[in-house]
């Protein structure tokens, strides 16, 4: 504001218009929350009202959006231990040296969260040690399980797997880095510690969990071969992406490796405003984010003769009645979902509990990572669409797709339904638009339509296909019947 303008506010001596000056000359022209920094966001609370069990943690909070909560305090002596466990291992490396290295990294890692940090400096390098250390400790034993640790806490091990995969519940992944970097580090000279690096093919050294003996021998392992580890969910097997890709946190690890393991490969980092494309899906502002985020993303637009693709495809109970039939598809990435010649194939996937807030949480981190192409979002959308009833789950567990593992088919189809609950594509462009727009097409066909209820009415079991094939016969005996009638009557015989 220019000086005559603060000279005009000051002669009319309105103490509002005063008040509201003082605030505004203190906002940046930049927005803090427009910042391509940030990483460590907030579920929106329309979404987290619907059930808060998918977003809130249920034993540890990391990070500073649930720190504090009393449901989650018994879990805070249990980081004190794992700190003091990470520095009985390895006396090389000082509690003094973890805070000077955190403190580096302070201003950085209050850059990565979505809401204002309201901690002071010493508080948040505390947290950061507690749950930097807590997570490490927590990972390398699990890699080499010879120590008290994981069996004091085995019985927490799924809820604790669970907690460190929410959006809201991260540290950025390079403290994690920085924290491992100096625990794995073993050297004469105290000192001479192993500086950070954010290369993913780092290769660092340290003891096996039982380094207090003399004679135990040295593991090498990276930090992301002990994430991998620990993360990977049964008899699945975790590829960790190559190239030079950085991680914000926990939670995106845990995404990119998932999307690699099912066969998408990763996408370079958008280095354009991130925050838009979460919150323009369900605010006021929308029409002004979507006008703002077309000209900042460059998108295609769609020729003004073209069609719209189909937001929704029917479910799967309609489909089959147009006369789509289901496949189980041999391939084992769940994006491998193909329609051709009125034969959807889906690939196989199985319906546990312990499995719906990780994918809750890695489709909400989806929604907000940058990136245009949301593989899981379309799914989801897709899963959302052919499963309304328990009619439609029996449908896609007679052909082998759905293994519903939850009480019954009812539980099986709210799953998939809760899936669309922060699930906002470009119906446009996403991943599966053009497997709707087949099917929407498909279905429409009156021809199609026509097949179909012939099929259902008449070819469904045996006995209408018996009743059906007496019907032609009987039509054909009388048909004819007719026709010798009439010869008869015109060329009577001799």
């Amino acid at each position: 504001m220019t000086q005559n303008q603060h000279v005009a506010i000051q002669m009319i001596g309105d103490p509002l218009a005063l008040s509201i000056q003082k605030k505004l000359d203190q906002v940046p022209y930049q927005s803090t929350t427009a910042k391509k920094e940030i990483t460590i966001f907030r579920v929106p609370s329309h979404i987290r009202e619907r059930n808060k069990y998918f977003y809130e943690p249920r034993v540890v909070s990391i990070g500073p959006y649930h720190r504090g909560r009393e449901d989650l305090k018994c879990m805070e002596s249990e980081k004190l231990r794992f700190v003091r466990k990470m520095l009985d291992i390895n006396t090389d490396v000082t509690l003094e040296d973890y805070l000077e290295e955190l403190r580096k990294l302070e201003s950085t890692a209050r850059k990565c969260y979505y809401e204002s940090v309201d901690m002071e400096s010493d508080e948040f390098i505390e947290m950061l040690l507690y749950d930097a250390c807590f997570i490490v400790q927590l990972i390398v034993n699990w890699s080499f399980p010879d120590s008290d640790i994981i069996s004091e806490i085995s019985w927490n091990i799924p809820l604790i797997k669970s907690d460190l995969l929410m959006l809201e519940n991260q540290i950025p992944f390079i403290v994690l880095q920085r924290v491992f970097d100096l625990y794995s580090t073993r050297d004469e000279d105290a000192s001479n510690l192993i500086s950070p690096s954010s290369d993913n093919s780092m290769t660092t050294e340290f003891d096996n969990a039982s380094t207090l003996s003399e004679e135990s021998e040295h593991e090498k392992a990276t930090l992301f071969d002990c994430l991998v580890e620990f993360l990977q969910h049964g008899n699945e097997t975790f590829l960790v992406p190559e190239g030079d890709n950085p991680y914000y946190h926990l939670l995106d690890f845990y995404y990119q490796c998932y999307m690699r393991t099912q066969g998408f490969p990763t996408m370079p980092r958008n280095k354009f405003l991130i925050l838009f494309k979460f919150l323009g899906q369900k605010t006021k502002v929308s029409p002004l984010i979507s006008s703002f985020k077309k000209l900042t993303m460059r998108r295609h637009r769609l020729p003004k003769t073209a069609k719209r693709k189909p937001r929704m495809i029917p479910c799967a109970t309609e489909l089959q009645e147009a006369g789509i039939t289901f496949k189980k598809a041999k391939a084992e990435s769940i994006f491998s979902v193909h329609f051709s010649n009125g034969v959807l194939t889906i690939p196989y996937i199985s319906v546990e509990e312990a499995r719906r807030p990780q994918i809750m949480n890695l489709i909400a981190f989806e929604q907000c990572n940058g990136e245009d192409i949301k593989p899981l979002t379309s799914y989801a959308v897709f899963m959302d669409c052919i499963v309304n009833t328990q009619r439609d789950v029996t449908i896609l567990q007679q052909n082998g797709i759905i293994e519903n593992k939850l009480a019954n088919e009812k539980a099986a189809a709210e799953f998939f339904n809760q899936l669309r609950y922060c699930s906002y594509p470009d119906y446009d462009n996403h991943h599966l638009a053009e497997l709707f727009k087949k099917v929407k097409t498909y279905c429409d066909s009156p021809w199609q339509k026509h097949r179909a209820k012939l099929h259902r009415d008449y070819f469904s079991n045996p006995w209408s296909i018996i009743s059906f094939i007496a019907a032609i016969v009987l039509l054909l005996l009388t048909f004819l019947q007719t026709m010798y009638s009439v010869m008869s009557y015109y060329r009577p015989s001799h």
